[in-house]
C-alpha cells in the first residue's frame, strides 16, 4: 500500500513539473525553432509522406554495404552517402490527421506512464538499504542513467540538435530526481540487519 501511495504521489510531482517546465519554466524554449513556410512544409509533408510514421532522410538503401561488387548496388550506395553527406538530413515524426491541443485523454495517459514508471522506481527505492538520503542519491543516479541511455544514445546516432538533446535529458533527471525525492520520503528506511541488531 505504502509503494501504490509513493507512486501516485510521485506521479504528480512529475506530471506537475511537467506543466512548469513547459508554461513557466520553458526548458524548451531553446529546443525548438519555428519554421519559415510552415504551412508549404506541411503541404508538401502531406503530398509526399504516405502515411503516419517515422521518416529518416535520406533513406538509408534496402542492402546498403551489403554488396560492393555489384556496380548498381555500388552506384545505389554512392549516391545515398553523398546526399547523406552533403545534407540536409531529417528526422520527421508525421501525422497526417490532426487532434486536440490539450487533449485531455493524452494528459490522462501520460499520467497513466507516470505513474508505472514511479511504481517501478518506488519498488526498486524500496529494495535499497539506508535512509532517505541514500535512496534519493539512487533515485537521481536512476534518472540521470534513464536520460542517458535514452536521449544520449538517441541523440548520437539520430544526430538529433543538441538544445533538444540537452532539454530532454534536463527534463528526465529533474522530473525523476523530484520523484525520488518524494518516494524516499514516503517510504520507510531500510536498516541493514546488522546496524539494527547493533
Amino acid at each position: 500500500m505504502r509503494h501504490l501511495l509513493a507512486a501516485l504521489a510521485a506521479a504528480i510531482v512529475t506530471f506537475v513539473w511537467g506543466f512548469l517546465a513547459w508554461a513557466a519554466v520553458d526548458i524548451w524554449g531553446f529546443a525548438f525553432s519555428s519554421a519559415p513556410g510552415e504551412e508549404e512544409l506541411l503541404t508538401a509533408m502531406s503530398m509526399s509522406l504516405p502515411e503516419e510514421g517515422t521518416y529518416y532522410l535520406p533513406f538509408m538503401p534496402e542492402g546498403f554495404g551489403s554488396d560492393p561488387g555489384d556496380p548498381e548496388a555500388a552506384a545505389r550506395d554512392k549516391d545515398f552517402e553523398d546526399r547523406f553527406r552533403d545534407g540536409p538530413t531529417a528526422l520527421i515524426f508525421f501525422r497526417p490527421k490532426g487532434g486536440e491541443v490539450m487533449d485531455p485523454m493524452e494528459l490522462l495517459r501520460g499520467f497513466g506512464i507516470e505513474f508505472v514508471a514511479a511504481l517501478l522506481l518506488a519498488c526498486s527505492l524500496s529494495a535499497v538499504q539506508g535512509g532517505f538520503v541514500r535512496r534519493v542519491a539512487v533515485g537521481i543516479t536512476i534518472g540521470i542513467f534513464a536520460a542517458t541511455a535514452t536521449w544520449g544514445v538517441t541523440g548520437n546516432f539520430f544526430r538529433l540538435p543538441l538544445p533538444f538533446v540537452l532539454a530532454s535529458w534536463a527534463d528526465v533527471v529533474i522530473a525523476w530526481g523530484l520523484a525520488a525525492v518524494v518516494v524516499a520520503k514516503i517510504l520507510p528506511s531500510k536498516v541493514p540487519a546488522e546496524s539494527a541488531a547493533a
